[in-house]
């Protein structure tokens, strides 16, 4: 690696859920803690607190079920099935190119080079050889076979001392075919993922300040920005512009301290997935990109993060925890169908080897594999072991059409389901910080 130093929509219908009734039972008790909580600033005794408040409220609406996870020594490759493969033995965030034949990977984390990948005859090379730079956290192709990149231009590199350096300070660039110059830069920074269009040239983006390394964390989620973008790309001679900038949605919509990150398109739709972190742990959500409506797909009390979405757009990849509800652990993916009636399949269980689990699925354009990460349990967040390849018709499972209410989406009129209150929101969000940095190797 050659490297140098729109207004949002509104809140909507609310349904209630028994995880709902159980914060409605603790909403005294919460009086009490956030008023102890506002005379300290620990994000230790934060996330302390409100786990004794919420540890039994996820029992009343479904219980906690990964009796596996943990349980074996050696790795998750010593016993794959017959439907996943191993292509690379590095590199994490792998995407798909248009045709299906190659595969993009960074070869590190939470910076590295982009590496790509023909799937038929293992060839690799590194296309962000040819210039300066400190690395990237995302790669995606576009549909002119150009690249959508995310990385720092300026800042300390990853260290010891600060691990994750880098990874919040990303700017949008475009490297244009034949990857022989430096990236043309948009002028707009982005924040954790950023996504591509599979037939237009429109991509996604989040706009955030929150930094999990701050030492002065709490305030950083308590005021922070967390918005999502999008915009569309022009190109004009050899320069590549970026027009149609909209605001899509901001985490007043979701909750006053949900964090958001978007995930895909949702092909045959207006939708556009993400993430909402720090709201009932974690949940798989939609927003109708013409009406500004939002959709929660997952209701559910654990955490989950939406990744990739099928090309008919009639479910997507989630990362998933079942023995924790805002304490994201070693995760699995499961398949969560878009129609509304969380009906989880779960699809790795490589959570069980202490030390790695499965992460940043994403389809092929055909929707027949997925690729995928294993990923070490570490002190940087996605850190890769390998992209594999799981065959999905090889695993039993068909690749349906989906039906018309499937595709429906957003505009269902399903909507977001209401929050814990505004008390509750904040403890879950010091939860979730805390895992964070205990995971970065700072507290998480």
């Amino acid at each position: 690696m050659r490297r140098v130093q729109g207004a949002p929509p509104n809140r909507l219908h609310e349904e209630r859920t028994p995880l709902h009734v159980a914060f409605a039972h603790v909403r005294a008790l919460m009086g009490f803690v956030i008023a102890f909580a506002n005379m300290l600033s620990s994000a230790l005794v934060l996330a302390t607190v409100a786990a004794f408040v919420f540890v039994a409220a996820p029992a009343i609406a479904q219980a906690p079920g990964d009796p596996e996870r943990g349980t074996l020594d050696g790795s998750p490759l010593d016993d794959l099935p017959p439907h996943i493969s191993l292509l690379t033995d590095f590199g994490s965030r792998p995407d798909w190119s248009s045709d299906g034949e190659r595969i993009l990977f960074i070869d590190g984390a939470p910076l590295g080079d982009v590496v790509e990948l023909d799937i038929a005859t293992g060839t690799m090379r590194r296309l962000t050889d040819g210039f300066e730079h400190m690395g990237f956290t995302r790669a995606h192709y576009l549909p002119t076979g150009d690249l959508l990149l995310c990385g720092p231009t300026s800042g300390p590199l990853p260290s010891d001392e600060t691990p994750e350096a880098g990874r919040f300070t990303g700017v949008m660039s475009v490297l244009r075919a034949p990857f022989e110059d430096a990236p043309q830069a948009l002028g707009m920074p982005c924040w954790e993922g950023i996504v591509t269009s599979d037939v237009a040239l429109r991509i996604a983006w989040n706009r955030s300040d929150i930094d999990y390394t701050d030492p002065d964390l709490i305030s950083r989620v308590r005021d922070g920005i967390s918005e999502i973008w999008t915009g569309e790309l022009r190109y004009e001679g050899e320069r590549v512009l970026l027009e149609n900038i909209d605001l899509v949605i901001d985490r007043t919509a979701v909750s006053p301290f949900a964090v958001l990150e978007v995930q895909d398109f949702r092909p045959g739709t207006e939708e556009l997935i993400f993430s909402a972190y720090a709201y009932a742990g974690g949940e798989v959500m939609g927003v109708d990109l013409s009406t500004g409506l939002a959709t929660n797909y997952s209701q559910s009390p654990f955490y989950e993060e939406a990744e990739g979405v099928a090309p008919n757009g009639a479910w997507v990849l989630v990362e998933r925890d079942l023995d924790n509800v805002f304490l994201p652990g070693p995760l699995d993916i499961w398949l969560l169908p878009l129609d509304g009636s969380q009906a989880w399949d779960r699809l790795t269980r490589f959570n069980r080897y202490r030390g790695w689990y499965a992460s940043n699925p994403t389809v092929n354009p055909d929707g027949t594999h997925i690729a995928f990460q294993l990923s070490i349990d570490g002190d940087v967040v996605a850190e890769g072991g390998g992209i594999l390849l799981f065959d999905l018709a090889a695993s039993g499972r068909s690749n349906a059409p989906p039906d018309s209410e499937s595709m429906a989406g957003g505009s269902s009129g399903c909507s977001v389901r209401e929050s814990p209150s505004d008390g509750a929101a904040w403890l879950v969000a010091a939860l979730v910080i805390f895992r964070l940095r205990r995971r970065n190797g700072s507290a998480s």
